[in-house]
C-alpha cells in the first residue's frame, strides 16, 4: 500500500523512533555555532507539522520533560547503575516562544504557542539501540490520567476525550500499560528538565540530529497537574541546577555521515553516557 503524501512525515517519524542507534556528545558552547552551520548545510531543519502545529516563523523551540519514578527510585537506580540498559518513563510538552511578539504582549502567554497535549513516552535503551513508544495525552485528560501525580495502568488505559489515537499511539499505550503493570509500585512525577531544542532530520528518516541547550533542572511543582497553560520555564520555580554545555544526539539507522564524523573528530568529541533524567533526579533528590 502506498502512503498518502500527508502521511509521509508521520511515517518517517515513526520509523525513526521505532528502533535506532543513539549516541550523545557534550558540546562546549563555543562549538555550537560551527555545528549548527554545518547541520544547516547538510540536513533539513525538522519541526512538528501535524495537528496543532505552530506555523509562525522565527520561533524558539523549547521542551519541558517530566520524568517519573517509583518511591524506591527504581528508574533512577537503573539509569545510574547501567546507562546502557534501562527504561525511562516521561511526559514531554513542546512549546514555542516568539520574542518578536514581546513588545505587543501583555502576558507571557501571548508569546507562547503550544499543542493541546503532552507526549507520554517509554524509552528503552539496549546498548546503542533505543526503542520509543509514545502517545498523545490531551492536557484536559492529564488530571484524570495522572491523579495525584501517579501513573497507573488503569488510568493510562482510560479512553481519551474527543481524541482518536493513531495505530502507533494505540500500540504505545498498550506497551506502556503492560510495562507499568509489571512494576512493584505506581510511578509518580520525580523531576523536570527544560531546554531549548534544535533538530534536523533527513528526508528518509534515517538520520536525526538534535541539539539541546540551556538545560535547567527542577523539582516537581505542587500544582503541576492542575495547570492548563504550557509548562514554560518561568513557571517551574527556581532551577536546582543548570548544564552549560549543549547535548548533541545523533539518532540513526546506519553509520554517521562522513561530514559529521569529521566535525566530531576535529572538535575532539567522544560519546558520553549523559542522562537528563539521572542528572535531574540527582540534583532534586540527592545522590543514590
Amino acid at each position: 500500500m502506498t502512503a498518502n503524501a500527508s502521511d509521509v512525515p508521520q511515517l518517517r517519524d515513526e520509523r525513526m523512533t521505532a528502533d535506532r542507534d543513539e549516541i550523545k556528545y557534550l558540546l562546549p558552547s563555543n562549538r555550537s555555532k560551527a555545528l549548527t552551520e554545518l547541520l544547516v548545510r547538510h540536513l533539513p531543519l525538522h519541526r512538528f507539522t501535524g495537528e496543532g502545529a505552530n506555523r509562525l516563523p522565527d520561533a524558539q523551540h523549547l521542551v519541558t520533560t517530566i520524568y517519573f519514578d517509583t518511591p524506591a527510585r527504581t528508574h533512577h537506580r537503573a539509569a545510574t547503575g547501567d546507562a546502557d540498559h534501562n527504561v525511562k518513563i516521561r511526559a514531554k510538552e513542546y512549546y514555542d516562544l516568539h520574542p518578536s511578539l514581546a513588545e505587543l504582549a501583555t502576558d507571557t502567554a501571548d508569546i507562547v504557542r503550544y499543542q493541546p497535549w503532552v507526549w507520554f513516552e517509554m524509552k528503552r535503551r539496549d546498548g546503542l539501540r533505543t526503542i520509543k513508544h509514545r502517545f498523545r495525552l490531551p492536557k484536559r485528560d492529564v488530571p484524570a490520567c495522572l491523579a495525584g501525580g501517579q501513573v497507573t495502568p488503569e488510568a493510562l488505559a482510560l479512553p481519551m476525550s474527543g481524541f482518536a489515537p493513531a495505530e502507533s499511539e494505540r500500540k504505545g499505550i498498550r506497551e506502556i500499560v503492560a510495562y507499568c503493570r509489571g512494576l512493584e509500585a505506581a510511578l509518580s512525577a520525580s523531576c523536570l528538565v527544560n531546554y531549548r531544542r534544535l533538530s534536523w532530520q533527513d528526508l528518509q528518516g534515517d538520520l536525526r540530529v538534535t541539539l539541546d541547550s540551556d538545560l535547567a533542572f527542577y523539582a516537581v511543582p505542587e500544582d503541576l497537574w492542575q495547570r492548563r497553560r504550557a509548562l514554560v520555564r518561568e513557571t517551574l520555580g527556581t532551577p536546582r541546577s543548570h548544564e552549560s554545555r549543549a547535548i548533541l544526539e545523533v539518532k540513526s539507522r546506519g553509520a554517521e555521515p562522513n561530514w559529521l564524523r569529521e566535525f566530531l573528530r576535529d572538535a575532539d568529541l567522544a560519546p558520553v553516557r549523559f542522562s537528563k533524567f539521572a542528572t535531574a533526579a540527582t540534583v532534586v533528590h540527592g545522590p543514590l
